[in-house]
């Protein structure tokens, strides 16, 4: 269930002609589990948000790790 409102919340976003980005979809899935009666569907919405969050840190962590160089050797031991 969490992955057919992901796939609703994108939907939205592309009908609307609103960017696709995790900010977007996470703002959309949460407006998506305001109005949500149904339980099941309001706990999707929020596993999705969920979902988004861990991803964006996730790639947050890998940019960082590359920016300071861990997946490369020190420059002084660099061949220039």
């Amino acid at each position: 269930m969490t992955d057919i409102v992901l796939g609703e919340a994108i939907l939205a976003l592309l009908s609307e002609g609103d960017p696709i980005t995790p900010y977007s979809l996470m703002e959309k899935l949460q407006l998506m589990a305001v109005s949500e009666k149904m339980a099941f569907r309001k706990q999707a919405c929020t596993n999705a948000v969920v979902e988004v969050q861990s991803s964006l840190m996730a790639q947050s962590s890998e940019y960082s790790s590359f920016q300071t160089g861990s997946d490369y050797p020190p420059s002084s031991k660099m061949i220039h």
